[in-house]
């Protein structure tokens, strides 16, 4: 019975080491409303000012399981007759003994065509990888050492900083869009403590959508897909959602291999959006958790001033 405890704790944690190199980066369900994540080509895209915030808790019920903040503000803007768009963005993401931090500055540059927008998007900055070794209990046997002497396990908390990078291209008009991106481009190794080191692998993001309205209605159905990889492993959505008046909205996404998503979102005032996501696993996972939850907030807002009384108005794009 000892043995077979040392057993799932290896496996444990060779599970995770392998989440850590798969997907550095959480992955998040409503990537359809959450584009800056995955890709810095798409702030601005909404022609005002937007500020979201998301949260992400993976496979309730299993300790450790990964928890993933994301934060981002970015706005157009002009230089005359040239369109740009800036922004940040801040990722805090947890995921077994790991924590993975993460700024970047936010810049595109835009090509407005008469049949819709190109733009083309850089991130820089820092990313922050501490790994907590004493959430690490291992019990001693013949058959393996303490986790304080095992010299792949850093003492205590140990933490290592690098440089990070991205680029990303995206298209986009009312009725689809479609943008591929390259994240963590400098691949950096992080040192971590004295004798071990992360290494952050590249990762490619392709995505796309379209805008259908039903005719005589107000509805619109906007399917979409996302593709994921880090050159080694992949992993892919394909979604569909039914909005009304975009006010309302709400739909399904299948994660090939993973989970079925049930999307709702609502406008709760005018730029104030709010949006709930429930995974549900379609894999083993299922027998040791409930599934997993997310939501996000979002503001949109003109920090322009209008001389005139018009009424502000939220544009969404998708």
């Amino acid at each position: 019975m000892r043995h077979t405890k040392i057993l799932l704790v290896v496996i444990l944690l060779i599970a995770t080491a392998n989440l850590a190199k798969a997907q550095f980066d959480g992955i998040y369900s409503q990537y359809m409303h959450m584009k800056p994540y995955y890709n810095s080509a798409t702030i601005g895209e909404q022609e005002m000012m937007r500020v979201l915030i998301a949260q992400r808790l993976q496979w309730i019920g299993i300790k450790n399981a990964p928890k993933t903040t994301f934060f981002s503000a970015n706005t157009p803007f002009k230089i005359k007759k040239t369109h740009h768009a800036a922004g940040v963005q801040f990722v805090n993401d947890l995921f077994g003994i790991y924590a993975n931090q993460q700024i970047n500055l936010q810049y595109a540059y835009q090509f407005k065509f008469e049949y819709g927008t190109l733009s083309l998007g850089t991130n820089i900055g820092m990313l922050s990888i501490t790994c907590n070794g004493d959430s690490v209990k291992i019990a001693e046997s013949e058959y393996h050492t303490a986790a304080a002497n095992d010299p792949a396990i850093p003492l205590g908390k140990q933490n290592g900083i690098g440089f990070d990078m991205g680029l990303g291209i995206y298209f986009f008009n009312p009725t689809w869009y479609a943008g591929i991106s390259v994240m963590h481009i400098p691949g950096s190794k992080i040192r971590i403590g004295d004798k071990s080191s992360f290494k952050v692998y590249q990762t490619m993001t392709i995505t796309g959508g379209y805008n259908i309205r039903i005719p005589d209605t107000e509805y619109q159905i906007k399917p979409s897909a996302l593709l994921y990889s880090d050159f080694v492993s992949w992993q892919a959505y394909i979604s569909l959602m039914l909005d009304y008046k975009e006010k309302f909205w709400g739909g399904i996404s299948y994660s090939i291999q993973n989970a079925l998503s049930f999307h709702f979102g609502a406008e709760i005032i005018n730029g104030l959006n709010i949006g709930y996501c429930y995974d549900l696993p379609t894999s083993m996972m299922i027998r040791a958790t409930h599934g997993s939850h997310e939501i996000y907030l979002s503001y949109d807002f003109s920090i322009i001033k209008n001389n005139t009384n018009k009424k502000h108005k939220s544009i969404r794009i998708l």
